[in-house]
């Protein structure tokens, strides 16, 4: 049984710095997938914070098992006494404890490897959104202009022919006072919805009132591209 208590914890450390090394190597190819495909930033994210929810799960599992595993190891000689009545509980509670962290830790190694993970992750996503009255197509037109218009502003095409992401492009407009803090979450919000309508999730209408703020922006980047081209002409 000492040997069963020592080898116990060695098993269960070796595993998940196994597993853990795997899902920091998974995290890193989702991190090459963005950066490939800016449009996936948000999906990719989302991935990650499943990801490492997992691990942390994981991780605490399996740190309450080994101290308890190393527990049992330094009281393997009271086990073994028959006067005492609780060692077939502590026994049993090992047992769970070990087999449970096994179970848990391959559960989300199969989540991971599963072909359709990202699908699952970018599905969950679109869930969320309550579809509004705005056709997808209308609202990708309003994006796409919004988009063609802030990258035809002076400060963006001077970024040393770098294309710059969406998101990268609402930093900019912030840092530039074209929008406010409120504005830059909301346009965040909005290329989610973009970026998901984009890569095929089933969001046919949008919230009309998500594509009024977008509109809106639209206008304030408009208003700050026309004071640029006045200035460029006095």
């Amino acid at each position: 049984m000492y040997w069963l208590f020592t080898t116990a914890p060695q098993t269960i450390a070796a595993l998940v710095g196994i597993i853990f090394t795997g899902m920091f190597f998974m995290a890193e190819n989702l991190d090459n997938r963005a950066k490939e495909d800016r449009s996936l930033f948000e999906i990719v994210q989302e991935a990650k914070n499943v990801l490492y929810k997992n691990m942390r799960i994981v991780a605490v599992l399996a740190v309450i098992t080994i101290l308890y595993d190393l527990l049992l190891t330094s009281i393997v000689t009271i086990l073994s006494n028959p006067a005492f009545y609780f060692s077939d509980l502590l026994v049993t509670i090992f047992a769970v404890l070990n087999i449970s962290t096994i179970f848990v830790t391959f559960m989300y190694v199969f989540q991971i490897v599963n072909p359709n993970y990202f699908e699952k992750i970018a599905a969950n996503l679109s869930s969320k959104y309550i579809e509004g009255d705005v056709d997808k197509s209308e609202f990708i037109n309003h994006f796409i202009f919004f988009e063609r218009t802030a990258r035809n502003l002076p400060f963006v095409k001077q970024m040393d022919g770098q294309y710059m992401s969406i998101r990268e492009i609402i930093r900019l407009l912030n840092s530039h006072e074209i929008i406010n803090s409120d504005d830059a979450t909301h346009l965040f919000e909005i290329s989610k919805i973009r970026n998901l309508i984009v890569h095929g999730e089933p969001i046919e209408k949008v919230d009309s009132q998500m594509d009024k703020l977008l509109l809106s922006i639209t206008n304030k980047v408009q208003s700050a591209a026309q004071e640029d081209n006045n200035d460029m002409q006095n």
